[in-house]
């Protein structure tokens, strides 16, 4: 890929201003806060756009830094570029109430889908983290020599892993783990549940059958003292009353033979013994007898209905308890119900245990993609680890004039440099050559990464802490691989060190 031209409209300092590059070195010059690192940031925001942040992270972000305060809503510009041998023009619009982007093929006379991929196509799919973290290298004057170390290493850590920094294996399998962790902590959650709820329910099921046996027992009795009340008190009175209306009918008879006999012995008497007085006694004690015989049938009568009344006391008494047990039943069916319910849901709640959860499934999916990808990044390890070292090594060889052959990395991601003679850990190096290093990882990174579609080499204000056979050397090697190269710089430094070896280059002033 070449860029070609560039039409700044609106973008940061940067306002209605036009860039020609050409294949190979160009040399993007000016003042400190003259705008180069804007044009830096203009181009991978055109290749890639602006990702715009959300709360307070908002207020700090590529998008508020570069946002003209005149003007806003032409917040962009225009990139000519060709690839694959055709040219083509990408037109961008930043503002968020105004957003648009534009690919046209000028040879086809096509414009293409954006949204649909075709501009990720065309940059052969090389993502933006690929182009921040190989081709477009920002200044590193900041960064100290420590610093510095630690993030070669972690360039090395993240390339040997991965391959490609976008798709950082390590971090996917540090989510993993922390989503298996959280699906552990769900299934021993509802695993805990469960077991309340069983416990739960056995204490339902225990306190049930001690409310049946105490049924049990409370219908034992209620059945004992009927039988009692049916075999002392009923049958006894009932007998009773027997007697008694035995005892009445006796009285009965007693008392009208006492009328009849005492009548006609009077009259008996009267009509043939002529004795008024003895027909008056005999009338007179048949009378008594009648009158004795009536009163002690009202005594029987007195007795008869109390034990009417005794009778109905125990029928209404039996009526009671044969309701009480009759509740009892009920209840103990309602019981047994419950019982036979809860027994049930244990007997689902113990089988749903024996049966995998959601959580475990999900965790034994999560340790299955564990597995894949360990065993992916050590393919990816020996595919592409290896492949990086040596092309590392090959342009480390050639920048350095052949002082240092060979990168080292032990399985602890220690990095160590090979001088032929002896090997030098990377803490002991001078800053000057970690940076080499550096440079070389990025460029080697970005050869392996990017494939045969090869972005423009950026380099922000990165040659500050070289001097002038280290900066040479580099130079010469980025004229040899014939790459388009864009170099910001506020001295006039490269330009000489271009000149002076007869290195051919287009300087762009700003």
């Amino acid at each position: 890929m070449i860029i070609k031209r560039i039409s700044v409209r609106n973008f940061g300092r940067l306002h209605n201003r036009t860039m020609e590059f050409s294949p190979g070195i160009n040399v993007l010059c000016g003042e400190n806060e003259s705008g180069k690192t804007t044009t830096h940031t203009f181009v991978k925001s055109m290749l890639y756009g602006i990702q715009r942040q959300r709360g307070r992270a908002a207020k700090k972000d590529a998008y508020s830094l570069y946002l003209p305060w005149e003007n806003p809503g032409d917040y962009g510009g225009i990139l000519w570029f060709e690839n694959g041998g055709k040219n083509f023009r990408l037109t961008r619009n930043f503002y968020k109430e105004n957003q648009m982007t534009e690919l046209f093929c000028e040879d086809d006379g096509e414009l293409m889908d954006v949204e649909a991929g075709d501009l990720e196509a065309v940059l052969g799919g090389i993502s933006e983290t690929v182009y921040e973290n190989t081709v477009s290298v920002a200044q590193l004057k900041s960064t100290t020599g420590v610093e510095l170390v630690r993030e070669v290493q972690n360039y090395m850590a993240s390339y040997q892993g991965a391959g490609d920094s976008s798709v950082d294996l390590g971090r996917t399998m540090q989510m993993l783990k922390m989503s298996r962790k959280g699906y552990q902590v769900q299934a021993d959650k509802k695993k805990k549940e469960t077991e309340l709820e069983k416990e739960k329910l056995l204490s339902s099921m225990e306190y049930l059958k001690q409310e049946l046996d105490d049924l049990d027992v409370k219908e034992q009795d209620l059945a004992g003292r009927y039988e009692k009340e049916e075999e002392r008190g009923i049958s006894a009175v009932e007998e009773s009353l027997s007697a008694l209306l035995s005892q009445k009918k006796k009285m009965d008879i007693i008392m009208a033979a006492s009328l009849i006999l005492g009548v006609g012995g009077a009259l008996a008497v009267a009509g043939f013994f002529k004795s008024i007085f003895f027909a008056m006694i005999i009338g007179v004690a048949g009378i008594l007898a009648a009158a004795g015989s009536y009163i002690l049938r009202l005594r029987i009568i007195e007795k008869l209905q109390n034990k009417e009344r005794q009778k109905n006391r125990f029928l209404a008494k039996q009526e009671k308890l044969e309701w009480s047990r009759d509740s009892l039943r009920e209840i103990r069916k309602e019981k047994e119900t419950a019982l036979e319910n809860i027994v049930t849901e244990y007997q689902e709640t113990e089988e749903h245990a024996y049966n995998p959860l959601a959580e475990e499934m999900e965790i034994e999916a999560l340790n299955l993609a564990m597995t894949v990808i360990d065993r992916l990044s050590k393919d990816i390890h020996h595919q592409v680890g290896w492949k990086l070292r040596r092309r590392i090594s090959q342009i480390l060889g050639e920048i350095t004039g052949g002082k240092y052959t060979e990168i080292l990395i032990d399985a602890d991601l220690h990095i160590s440099v090979n001088t032929g003679e002896r090997t030098v850990a990377l803490e002991n190096l001078s800053r000057g050559t970690v940076e080499q290093i550096y440079f070389s990882l990025r460029m080697a990174a970005g050869e392996l990464l990017c494939g045969s579609e090869q972005l423009p080499v950026f380099l922000d204000e990165v040659f500050g802490m070289y001097d002038e056979e280290r900066l040479a050397s580099v130079l010469k090697w980025l004229a040899k691989e014939k790459r388009q190269v864009i170099i910001c710089s506020c001295r006039q430094r490269e330009m000489e060190i271009l000149e002076k070896n007869g290195i051919s280059y287009h300087k762009i002033v700003l």
